[in-house]
């Protein structure tokens, strides 16, 4: 695995989680690509970064929460990254119990012309 490439994606992945866990919608999009597509299990798809923005402010108003990235593996080259990893966070269900919901998570990134990575794909089950 590239040392490189998967501190930059680390680095994404904290960021990620420390946005989505204060909150912050907005910041969270901001990771993404201006052409990119979130594909929820099981969800309808959310295409740019109005759409993106949205599906995550919905999340954090439904009361999801403590949200995790576990980086698996990182491959790439100049232009474009990959990720696999589990994603887990913590929100209330039915019965009203905080439960902590898990699952697989794959990242497609796109290297920026400021020479950063931002989403592209990402998707989870």
């Amino acid at each position: 695995m590239n040392d490189a490439l998967k501190t930059e994606i680390a680095a994404i992945n904290a960021r990620w989680d420390e946005a989505f866990n204060r909150g912050d919608a907005a910041a969270v999009a901001a990771l993404y690509d201006a052409e990119s597509a979130v594909l929820p299990a099981g969800g309808d798809a959310a295409l740019g970064l109005p759409a993106i923005q949205a599906l995550f402010a919905g999340a954090i108003a439904g009361g999801v929460h403590d949200h995790r990235i576990e980086m698996h593996a990182v491959a790439g080259d100049g232009g474009y990254a990959t990720q696999r990893g589990r994603w887990s966070a913590r929100a209330k269900g039915a019965d009203g119990a905080v439960q902590t919901f898990s699952g697989h998570i794959t990242v497609v990134y796109r290297r920026q012309p400021d020479g950063s990575l931002r989403a592209l794909t990402h998707i989870w089950n």
